[in-house]
């Protein structure tokens, strides 16, 4: 009585065929490289506290070409984009007006009513960037 091995090893190689080509050799999904930051194991410093932004308030008044411009918490306003960009050059920290409060990159937030003309709102916009900030945002229209 002969063992025939001949179709056992068919077999064998029938299965190893199949398991090489249906086997997946690629890189486990799960698994990401991080770098760990390098520090001296001192405390991190306290993060700055946000600076309040500017608030730019436009309205339209009677006529559609009036306009009223506020500085929201500031006791006088502008009556015009030409004082608009003085007044924030004025309050401006910089070398020629070391006694300014608000830094060049300070928010400066642009809040038209739902009516003004964005002509007024274009020129508050380049008023701001006239007086050198370099972080002006604009938020929603106000409903009146």
């Amino acid at each position: 009585m002969d063992l025939n091995l001949t179709a056992m090893i068919d077999v064998i190689f029938l299965l190893m065929i199949y398991f090489v080509i249906t086997a997946s050799f690629a890189i486990d999904e799960g698994l990401l490289t991080a770098k760990l930051p390098e520090g001296t194991g001192q405390p991190t410093p306290k993060p700055k506290t946000p600076e309040r932004p500017i608030r730019i308030r436009l309205s339209p008044l009677a006529l559609p070409t009036e306009y009223r411009i506020e500085l929201v918490g500031f006791a006088s306003s502008p009556r015009d984009f030409r004082e608009l960009a003085e007044t924030l050059s004025g309050i401006q920290f910089n070398k020629k007006n070391p006694s300014g409060s608000f830094k060049p990159d300070n928010q400066v937030i642009i809040e038209p009513t739902a009516r003004v003309r964005w002509q007024h709102v274009v020129n508050a916009f380049n008023a701001a960037i006239k007086a050198r900030y370099t972080n002006v945002a604009f938020s929603q229209p106000a409903e009146e």
